[in-house]
């Protein structure tokens, strides 16, 4: 009997694109060139962007000490294009002086800012003012008619524009390194960007093209394109993330290719052994080939990788060793 499905041809094209993949050259200056080229087409990939960053006009509508901490969080509202307004919150130490390191803090898929506690309120007690948006399509940002369904009926839409998922997101998040370096007692030299599953993949993207992000710690995003369609998506039938995969992308690399254009600056994954989201054999491959491209830079204490048997969030250990990275290389 025939088999009609798709993924025995998705699976085979992933094969096919795989086999085609070129190793990362080991000398330094070769490897400057393919992270030039791989910048160049990940932004291709990721859509069609706005002709012109605008003036954030950004808003602070409220500001409350939180019991308990030496925290005071801030209800900020600023737009990233002319008709785009994004509401997000600050932490920020309360009894801190001098300019402080800053992170942007990006959620999972279908959480809010409101999520990731007790984990933002502990990096501003480290010392960090921590900008946390909503995505587009998340908490405040999904339409109150519509929910979550506003993701399949919009996105569709916004294709007749070339724009992706993860392209309004990447954008998005490159003015929140805008808002974020201009804060109020922020150095702007000093930021850094952390992110949880679909967040993690968030922080990659953003850190491969953004060099003002100085360290990179995505935990429970990371893995290969090549195990999430043998693996992940086998085993789900084809739900995913709507941000999860790049139009096109497969044709010019795989995740380690996007990663490896962070080096040489400070980067720490982490993964769940568990997640089925994000297979850890993908997740072992991109260390294979990211670490010797640290190393050829000279830069191979700073990329560090941990996978445990835990459960899929920011848990008090990831979080921990992310503010224990934060400290030595932000700082």
């Amino acid at each position: 009997m025939a088999d009609y499905s798709i993924l025995d041809m998705l699976q085979r094209r992933m094969r096919d694109c795989a086999a085609r993949r070129q190793p990362w050259p080991a000398e330094p200056a070769a490897i400057r060139a393919r992270q030039a080229a791989t910048r160049a087409a990940l932004l291709d990939c990721l859509g069609t962007r706005p002709d012109e960053v605008l003036d954030p006009q950004l808003r602070v509508e409220a500001e409350i000490p939180l019991d308990g901490t030496g925290v005071i969080q801030q209800r900020v509202v600023y737009r990233t294009e002319e008709d785009v307004w994004v509401p997000a919150h600050v932490y920020r130490p309360a009894a801190a002086t001098g300019p402080l390191p800053g992170v942007l803090l990006i959620q999972g898929w279908d959480l809010d800012k409101w999520s990731l506690s007790p984990f933002k309120v502990q990096l501003a007690e480290a010392g960090y003012v921590v900008l946390f948006p909503d995505n587009r399509f998340s908490g405040e940002r999904r339409h109150a008619a519509t929910g979550a369904a506003e993701q399949n009926n919009l996105l569709p839409v916004s294709a007749l524009f070339g724009l992706t998922f993860m392209g309004m997101n990447t954008w998005d998040n490159q003015r929140g390194l805008d808002v974020l370096g201009g804060l109020p007692g922020v150095d702007a030299e000093r930021l850094g960007v952390v992110g949880l599953c679909w967040g993690g993949m968030q922080t990659w993207t953003l850190a491969a093209l953004d060099e003002r992000v100085k360290v990179c710690c995505p935990v429970c995003g990371t893995s290969t394109f090549g195990a999430l369609v043998s693996e992940f998506v086998a085993w789900t039938g084809g739900h995913t993330c709507f941000g999860t995969y790049f139009n096109d992308w497969a044709r010019h690399g795989d995740i380690q290719d996007i990663v490896a254009c962070i080096a040489p600056r400070p980067l720490l994954v982490q993964n769940n052994v568990n997640d089925t989201w994000f297979p850890i054999a993908g997740l072992h491959q991109v260390v294979r080939e990211v670490a010797p491209v640290y190393a050829a830079l000279g830069a191979d204490g700073l990329f560090e990788h941990a996978a445990r048997n835990t459960v899929h969030d920011i848990t008090g250990e990831f979080g921990g060793r992310v503010i224990e990275f934060l400290e030595r290389h932000l700082r």
